[in-house]
């Protein structure tokens, strides 16, 4: 028998039960880094910013770029809190998320301060497993990935595009021992050979699931990652400089999708 609840959490005074904002807030392009920290590479880039709210991992901004409105709201880390977010910001009107964040390099293609925009990505991140079933693909949106492909091309940035594995691990679930002499398994010593014979790119623990979500929302997703280490060479980020750059590509991305918007019906705001 079935028995259908209500999803909705309570409306706080200040909006929506866990970012705290409500309807008019935030235009419908909306940038999910992970960290709370990297909305400020995303303020620092616009005109106009403001800060908005800050409540556990999911703090949120605003600002212009050339002219363009756009915003930002931390997810945290993996897609359990991402999948909050991306449910509350549906509900007060945004259609256009892209995720902003650092992955791992299997590959050759990808080393340090390069970025990866993912076309798809393998689900191994448990909260997509509650939404639909293994079989179901999950795809970045073709015009966020063509968009964001568009913008490295004008920035000239370093870029490509992959196929990268989404786990809901850091640890054993990405290949890594969680001691030198500790616990280990045969599937996690085996993962990244197989992901790499597979031709996989790139490790991250969210945009698996957060294409899936948003998709679910009706929402068109995309992700752009900074690459902080090459896991085959064992090499790593300097600096932030490749943050940085997915910051500027993704405002970029949408400043292109805007202009096609705005001559179509569908996301004409």
């Amino acid at each position: 028998m079935e028995t259908r609840l209500d999803t909705e959490f309570p409306v706080q005074s200040d909006g929506e039960y866990h970012i705290r904002l409500r309807e008019g807030d935030i235009p419908p392009y909306v940038f999910l880094p992970g960290s709370p920290e990297r909305v400020d590479l995303f303020t620092e880039i616009w005109d106009d910013a403001v800060n908005l709210k800050q409540n556990r991992e999911f703090r949120s901004a605003k600002g212009k770029y050339q002219g363009i409105d756009m915003a930002c709201v931390s997810t945290g880390i993996g897609t359990t809190s991402a999948e909050i977010c991306i449910h509350e910001i549906n509900k007060i009107g945004a259609h256009t998320a892209i995720r902003i964040g650092t992955t791992g390099s299997i590959s050759e293609r990808f080393m340090p301060g390069d970025l990866i925009v993912p076309v798809a990505a393998i689900r191994a991140d448990g909260t997509s497993n509650c939404y639909v079933g293994e079989a179901f693909p999950a795809v970045a949106d073709i015009e966020v990935v063509n968009a964001l492909g568009e913008a490295c091309e004008r920035l000239g940035f370093s870029y490509g595009y992959g196929i990268m594995y989404s786990p809901s691990s850091l640890y054993i679930g990405q290949g890594r021992p969680i001691k030198p002499d500790g616990y280990w398994p045969e599937h996690a010593r085996k993962l990244i050979g197989e992901l790499r014979q597979m031709r996989v790119t790139n490790l991250d623990t969210d945009s698996a699931g957060q294409f899936i979500v948003g998709y679910m929302h009706g929402m068109r997703m995309g992700s752009i990652l900074s690459v902080v280490t090459n896991r085959i060479e064992n090499v790593w980020a300097k600096d932030d400089e490749g943050e940085r750059r997915a910051c500027l590509a993704a405002c970029e991305a949408v400043k292109i999708l805007r202009e096609r918007d705005s001559s179509r019906k569908k996301y004409r705001k």
